[in-house]
């Protein structure tokens, strides 16, 4: 694949990456806050005498502790694609703001049937709610907003009722609060997670180049040398390794009467007829450098001599497209399999196979020479 291919579908892959991003992470933070709730309710009933209220306790806290285990349900999968993970976040979302509209329900209901200091303990963990949807759950600010509204509201109206009017205005001034936390801890993390997916495309980016020739998108020079030496590692009589090296018959002269542009287009063209033949398993085209490629071929000289010399008829028999015109091109090949009784490493099969090329083109080229 040419690199500038690669960046484009590095690009159109952006937004599903840093969808399953935020999936992953919601999912992380929702389950890490979910249990909190069912404790709070515990320890409001605790502080207003447990055994009275036993039965009330046994529904909410069991509500929230259902709502609690019910994000921990909800998780990535191993390679979800874009509609799951829409899907996942919005049941997610809903199991949040289930927790958070039980939570400001029994919040509110606590100043009408629970006896001191059971409302003060709900109203604070009120607030440590309201500020933790503030900073943890800020991925989507929508929800958030709606979640840090259920939390508050109830307790806000709950206050403005009674005769603590001025707490109420405080609560509301400290809920005014919470949503600009929460802009501003949205802002920050589609930045991070943005940065994130910048470098990691960064990454790709070097680790692609450092392996994949930027013209033809085959395998470099850099890959070759490394494959051949996994291939040769590896080799036995039941895995033979052949290698094919292919030079272009006087690309000079193409270069020199049609341009560099055509030249470029030349190699182009020929690397994708070395995909498109060399493309079982095991096969590895690469560009060495220049006008020479090189094929790592899983399979006996007989077969790899058989396959070259296929490649090499078709190409002469078949011009290439090279810009507006067709242009006749023929190669050379050498051809070799590893022999561990004559070839001490990879570099000394290559310099046999690489011999054999020169043969065949001192032999008058358009041929394919054995090592």
């Amino acid at each position: 694949m040419p690199q500038d291919e690669f960046i484009e579908q590095r690009a159109a892959q952006r937004g599903r990456n840093l969808l399953l991003q935020e999936l992953r992470e919601s999912c992380e933070r929702a389950r890490l806050g979910g249990f909190f709730y069912p404790v709070a309710a515990l320890l409001a009933f605790l502080a207003a005498g447990l055994w009275q209220w036993r039965w009330h306790a046994l529904a909410v806290v069991g509500g929230l502790l259902a709502l609690a285990i019910a994000r921990c349900l909800i998780g990535p999968s191993a390679a979800p694609d874009v509609d799951e993970a829409r899907r996942k976040l919005r049941r997610l979302w809903a199991v949040v703001l289930g927790s958070t509209a039980l939570w400001g329900a029994f919040s509110a209901w606590t100043f009408a049937a629970l006896p001191e200091p059971a409302p003060l303990v709900a109203l604070l963990f009120s607030g440590a709610f309201g500020m933790a949807l503030a900073h943890t759950m800020c991925m989507r600010t929508t929800p958030a907003v709606v979640a840090i509204l259920c939390v508050m509201v109830p307790s806000q109206v709950v206050l403005w009722q009674g005769a603590s009017q001025w707490v109420a205005i405080m609560w509301g001034v400290y809920m005014l609060y919470m949503l600009m936390v929460l802009r501003r801890s949205h802002r920050e993390y589609r930045t991070r997670l943005e940065l994130e997916e910048d470098l990691r495309h960064q990454r790709d980016l070097f680790e692609r180049q450092s392996q994949v020739d930027g013209l033809t998108g085959l395998a470099n020079r850099r890959e070759f040398g490394a494959a051949l030496a996994r291939a040769v590692d590896g080799a036995a009589p039941a895995r033979a390794v052949s290698l094919l090296i292919i030079d272009v018959d006087h690309f000079k002269r193409i270069n020199d009467s049609l341009g560099h542009r055509a030249g470029d287009a030349c190699l182009v063209a020929l690397a994708q007829r070395l995909r498109e033949h060399f493309r079982e398993p095991g096969d590895l085209p690469v560009r060495l450098g220049g006008e020479e490629f090189g094929v790592v071929i899983r399979a006996a000289r007989a077969q790899a001599s058989q396959r070259a010399e296929a490649f090499r008829k078709a190409l002469a028999g078949q011009p290439v497209q090279a810009l507006d015109r067709e242009v006749a091109v023929t190669v050379s090949i050498g051809c070799g399999q590893f022999d561990p009784a004559r070839h001490e490493d990879a570099d000394a099969f290559y310099g046999d196979v690489d011999a054999a090329l020169y043969r065949a083109k001192i032999a008058g080229r358009n041929r394919t020479e054995h090592a």
